[in-house]
């Protein structure tokens, strides 16, 4: 029986680095009978996981024919499935459009970072295209904290695919060979690209830019007709400085994990029996951190608002003329 991976992220864990190397190592992979089942220069389907949450029924069947002729045409033993969209889609939905008739040794893989941490970098990650403003209440306010339920997202899983095995893996770099996810994923899959010579670029996968940055972005989106994701896409990320200093301080955060306190001890009984907690907290015993503030005022903001509106109507000229 042939073996299917479901990587379902959770956002911000790692993913991209796990699917650009899947995209650059195709051949390696393949030699070793593992296919990501890679379409073009996509290495993630992302695309599905968009439809399935936007609730695009025809759409998401339309990518699931495809991954049907993509599975049935490959001769590997493991087949991967990466998306780190599929956390916030109905797997049961997912399962139906998929619609896959061949058995398969199913597992689903999901990596997780403390939800002070996780919901820190989906606050960062809102601030690229401009959909939040800086200051980490202002997105608590606008999109919540149900993306740390992990105890439910889970259970989804678990309803939708009792034949799978789910595997909970704490986003720890510190815990990972090499530090990197990428090696810890490959090894899951059995290979030590270390030792077959196959190692990932050195490059960061998916940079966070500095606050100050950021908070432009937020300018940038409130220009009509400027499309803020394909901006910032444009930018030289890798070469700009990084984002640098915490979303929240100590008290901050553990009031937040307090939220989640019941779902993290089952998830631990379930899991890691023999660790004294999911996640460990150890950190949030000392100092306060440095909190990321811009360092625009609101005078230098609005001048920056009317530059970046007079260069885009110049601009709009140009092409209409």
């Amino acid at each position: 029986m042939r073996k299917l991976w479901i990587h379902i992220g959770t956002p911000k864990t790692g993913s991209t680095a796990i699917q650009r190397y899947a995209r650059s190592r195709q051949p390696y992979l393949a030699s070793n009978s593992i296919d990501f089942l890679v379409r073009g220069r996509r290495g993630s389907y992302n695309d599905l996981g968009v439809h399935l949450r936007g609730g695009k029924r025809a759409e998401a069947e339309k990518v699931g024919t495809s991954i049907r002729r993509m599975i049935a045409d490959s001769p590997a033993e493991t087949l991967v499935l990466t998306s780190e969209m599929f956390t916030g889609s109905d797997p049961a939905l997912l399962r139906e459009v998929l619609a896959l008739e061949e058995p398969f040794e199913t597992r689903i893989v999901g990596y997780f970072r403390r939800q002070d941490r996780y919901l820190e970098s989906s606050y960062k990650q809102k601030m690229k295209t401009g959909k939040v403003r800086p200051g980490f209440q202002n997105y608590v306010d606008k999109f919540g904290t149900r993306g740390g339920e992990y105890r439910r997202i889970i259970s989804a899983w678990d309803d939708a695919w009792p034949d799978a095995e789910f595997i909970f893996r704490r986003f720890d770099p510190g815990s990972f060979p090499k530090g990197d996810v990428v090696h810890d994923f490959m090894q899951m899959l059995g290979l030590n690209i270390d030792a077959d010579g196959k190692p990932p670029s050195e490059e960061v996968a998916n940079p966070t830019p500095s606050i100050d940055l950021l908070d432009l972005m937020q300018l940038v989106a409130d220009m009509p007709g400027i499309d803020a994701r394909k901006v910032f896409r444009a930018m030289p990320v890798g070469t700009l400085p990084r984002f640098e200093g915490r979303a929240m301080d100590n008290a901050t955060a553990r009031a937040l994990l307090q939220q989640y306190e019941a779902d993290n001890e089952a998830l631990r009984q379930r899991f890691f029996p023999d660790d004294p907690a999911l996640f460990p907290t150890d950190d949030l015993d000392g100092p306060d951190p440095a909190i990321a503030a811009p360092g625009f005022s609101d005078d230098q903001r609005v001048m920056i608002r009317a530059l970046l509106q007079a260069v885009t109507e110049q601009a709009s000229q140009k092409q209409g003329a």
